[in-house]
């Protein structure tokens, strides 16, 4: 399927952060407005008035051996936010709402994915998966002018129908730098490891964090893990449900020096170069799938106001 592409201006990321003039909170709330058109995604995030955005819902669909998603064509007008929610409302299976050749995904300043459990925060994401019966919402504002190709992955999916095209209007001489981190080793988002049917996830090992909450004292539990360089691993994060609050698991400096293949929680598969992020809502769970690529001791944190400060940190040391 053909895509076609607009005005498109990614600029780099040098440029974007001597540019910055807006600074987010930590969990992504208000912020000082440039004064500016933008040129960065957090500078777009913080740019527009939340309080207005529009809600589009695309349901995925399963008629016999027609598969499609309603409605198949969207359209964004460039610099407002929205909110894309995506239902799974099929029942057999899961589907996929991915960018085919040049992204969509890549086209937009993203704020966040947010489920029933978790959000995620990542400077582009690459595809999500909905489970079952899923739900999805994606936090963003379309900057890059153009019409992009849509469609379901999964071997067949397409020849039954799934496709569809998201459009963005307006928008003459907007620019976008996604932000990506200059410490991000690229090569990652193309390693082989990615994929699920690489061997490293045969031996693949589970791995566990809980968020600890005991009157003014937070914490993570174990607090420190120990990880080996190029094995798979599977760290299931969890924010019990009888807590007060939601938590971070921010360990941004591994993130970015992972090969991270997903995320996977009770409503869907999420899939980005890199993480910048991860929250867990009260209740919430997600298992990061990861391969750890440098060694070192790598500080994890809850950004949430006062939280450090209450004993919400933890390391993650990686050996040879």
């Amino acid at each position: 399927m053909a895509t076609h592409v607009g005005r498109r201006c990614l600029a780099s990321a040098g440029m974007a952060l001597a540019a910055a003039c807006a600074v987010l909170v930590a969990c992504g709330g208000d912020s000082t407005s440039p004064t500016e058109t933008p040129t960065n995604a957090s500078e777009w995030v913080a740019f527009v008035n939340w309080d207005e955005k529009t809600v589009v819902e695309v349901q995925m669909v399963e008629s016999g051996a027609a598969l499609s998603y309603s409605p198949s064509v969207l359209t964004f007008e460039a610099g407002k936010p929205y909110v894309l929610r995506i239902i799974n409302a099929a029942s057999n299976g899961k589907h996929y709402f991915s960018p085919e050749g040049t992204s969509f995904y890549q086209a937009i300043a993203t704020r966040k994915i947010e489920t029933a459990d978790a959000e995620y925060k990542a400077p582009y994401f690459d595809a999500v998966e909905l489970l079952p019966g899923g739900v999805l919402e994606l936090y963003f504002v379309p900057v890059v002018a153009g019409t992009y190709d849509i469609i379901c992955t999964i071997t067949g999916h397409v020849a039954a129908g799934m496709t569809g095209t998201a459009t963005i209007t307006g928008g003459d001489g907007y620019q976008l730098d996604l932000e990506v981190a200059a410490d991000f080793n690229t090569a990652l988002a193309t390693d082989a490891r990615r994929s699920g049917d690489d061997p490293v996830w045969d031996t693949a090992a589970d791995v566990t964090v809980a968020m600890f909450e005991s009157g003014a004292t937070l914490g993570y539990v174990p607090p420190n893990l120990n990880l080996t360089k190029d094995a798979g691993y599977k760290l299931a994060i969890s924010n019990s449900s009888g807590h007060a609050s939601k938590h971070y698991y921010t360990a941004a400096e591994f993130y970015r020096s992972v090969v991270f293949r997903k995320a996977e929680d009770s409503q869907a598969e999420i899939k980005a170069p890199y993480l910048n992020a991860v929250e867990l809502l009260i209740g919430g769970s997600s298992t990061l799938f990861m391969v750890p690529t440098a060694t070192g001791s790598f500080d994890v944190v809850c950004t949430i106001e006062g939280h450090e400060a209450a004993g919400m940190v933890g390391t993650i040391a990686v050996g040879p």
